[in-house]
């Protein structure tokens, strides 16, 4: 954890650092819960906005999740597109040699085989990526699980009477 994620109880309540999730999350709620608010070009502009910050405020694990699961995506695609050049490929090729079974037998077999290899790569690739995502969205959770304690502490501080000291 970084030392800016890092924070501390006294640094809050002094009020020299804040909770920009909280802080976001309810100025949300507040627009999302007037009755206006999808009357107005300008409060759709205005909300619009606040899911933007929203968004930039989201750890880097989230965006870097989101990331992966594009890049998952992409790779994914393009060893289809390799998958079905080489099914192309493997087809003109025994079309050619269509004459002679033995030729034709072989070229067969290593059609297969080289499906089979993009297949177990992608799958490969894939059982990585999620491992990633999973290991990712887990550093999340226990992100929001400290937060959620967080706030949970602070409520319940909030809750018990102030000790009040008396002069000397």
């Amino acid at each position: 954890m970084s030392e800016q994620e890092n924070f501390n109880l006294d640094e809050v309540i002094s009020g020299e650092k804040k909770i920009e999730y909280v802080d976001k999350l309810e100025l949300l709620r507040e627009k999302v819960n007037s009755k206006s608010v999808l009357n107005s070009r300008s409060n759709k502009k205005e909300l619009i906005e606040i899911v933007e910050n929203l968004i930039d405020l989201m750890p880097v694990e989230l965006r870097t999740a989101r990331w992966l699961v594009r890049e998952q995506d992409t790779y994914l695609n393009k060893a289809r597109e390799e998958a079905n050049e080489i099914l192309s490929i493997a087809k003109i090729e025994s079309d050619r040699l269509i004459a002679d079974s033995y030729v034709l037998q072989e070229a067969v077999i290593e059609a297969n085989a080289l499906i089979k290899k993009a297949e177990d790569e992608a799958q490969a690739y894939r059982a990585q990526i999620e491992d990633q995502i999973d290991a990712k969205l887990t550093e999340v959770l226990n992100k929001f699980e400290q937060i959620n304690n967080f706030i949970e502490t602070e409520k319940k501080s909030l809750r018990q009477p102030r000790k009040i000291v008396e002069p000397e």
